[in-house]
């Protein structure tokens, strides 16, 4: 709702003698008339804007912010290390405290002796065959062998004064002084099995090198035979490839 309100001042009627009064007049009436007119406008009244310097600054802080932003990377994560187990320590190798003989300015040890093994020796009572804890001779007579091994052995005729008999483990060769001769003795035994060996254990199927432990050095030896004795009597080992393939003991009359 607005107000006509008069602006000519200059017909307030006023006294000259009061003075002030007339600017208080003045004064008064201004303020009605512009508190008139912003009520006939509508007109909110507006708030004090920030000055031209102060928005400036404002500015120039939001660019420089917006800088750093930019400019500024971004921290790395850090590596998370996993817990490594503990290696264990390895010994520390250690050197000998003494050399071998044969290394350094050692001496070889003098005071050892290495010695082969002693060789046996042959005698006269080798020419004895024992099997089964019974022992056959030479010159034995055949009744007496049958006595100790029994007579189911096979026989075999040489000739019309010799004639041989087979066992399981041995061959027992019998002869006659002539054909009219009854009694048969034993003049060779041959082993053909395993089963048999001689009094010092020698057995078909050792090495032949062995007989020298046995029975020392032969009296003969060839590529095939070692042979012990001498003369009429004389036990014979035949082998192959250092194997022993056969024993006999063997009587010459």
């Amino acid at each position: 709702m607005c107000y006509n309100i008069p602006c000519d001042t200059n017909k307030l009627n006023l006294g000259t003698g009061d003075l002030h009064m007339k600017k208080l007049s003045i004064i008064i009436i201004t303020l009605i008339m512009l508190t008139a007119f912003s009520a006939c406008s509508g007109e909110k009244p507006k708030k004090p804007t920030q000055s031209a310097s102060t928005a400036a600054d404002m500015t120039a802080k939001a660019s420089t912010t917006a800088t750093e932003a930019q400019t500024t990377k971004p921290a790395r994560a850090k590596k998370v290390t996993k817990p490594t187990e503990k290696k264990e320590k390895k010994p520390k190798k250690t050197k000998p405290t003494t050399l071998p003989p044969t290394q350094g300015r050692t001496r070889p040890n003098t005071h050892i002796v290495v010695t082969s093994p002693p060789k046996g020796s042959f005698s006269s009572s080798d020419f004895e065959f024992v099997y089964k804890n019974h022992k056959i001779n030479f010159n034995d007579k055949l009744e007496d062998v049958f006595k100790l091994f029994g007579d189911d052995a096979s026989i075999g005729e040489l000739s019309s004064t010799r004639n041989e008999y087979e066992y399981d483990d041995f061959i027992i060769t019998t002869y006659k002084k002539d054909k009219n001769d009854e009694v048969e003795r034993v003049d060779s035994i041959e082993i053909i099995d395993e089963g048999a060996k001689t009094k010092k254990g020698a057995k078909l199927g050792m090495y032949a090198t062995q007989l020298k432990r046995l029975y020392g050095d032969p009296n003969k030896l060839t590529e095939t035979e070692y042979v012990y004795g001498s003369g009429a009597k004389t036990l014979t080992f035949s082998y192959e490839g250092n194997i022993v393939t056969d024993i006999l003991y063997k009587y010459k009359h």
